[in-house]
């Protein structure tokens, strides 16, 4: 029994650490541009501060997680495919233009104070 103690110890130690492990990207100023069919992901939450997060040409934007745009925007023009798996929160000051003929899907809620945008298409909801 003293023996399966530590071992049952380590495993949730383990086990505990992989599932915290995410990202946090926080924005404060910078363009950010995606092009040519490159992914950009971000496993955790989003904040735009200030700056901007541009997707063209088949780039792919995934959040996996909710992303909050304070000051700033995120942009996406053409063929660029958005995801976002939690919640999208624009402030008073904050923009999200989705151009057409791309597709912007926010599986959370759109939580809009700002500026949205929408020439393309966004899908709300998971499928």
């Amino acid at each position: 029994m003293k023996t399966i103690l530590p071992i049952i110890a380590i495993l949730f130690g383990l086990l505990t650490t992989e599932r915290s492990s995410s990202q946090t990207l926080t924005n404060v100023g910078a363009t950010i541009t995606v092009t040519g069919g490159g992914l950009f992901f971000v496993s955790g939450p989003t904040l735009i501060k200030a700056g901007r997060i541009d997707g063209l040409d088949l780039a792919r934007l995934e959040f996996d997680g909710p992303v909050r745009i304070e000051k700033g925007g995120l942009y996406l023009f053409k063929d660029c495919f958005g995801l976002i798996t939690g919640d999208l929160d624009i402030t008073i000051d904050g923009t999200c233009w989705r151009y057409r003929p791309g597709i912007l899907t926010v599986e959370g809620t759109i939580y809009n104070d700002g500026e949205l945008n929408n020439d393309g298409e966004i899908i709300i909801g998971k499928p």
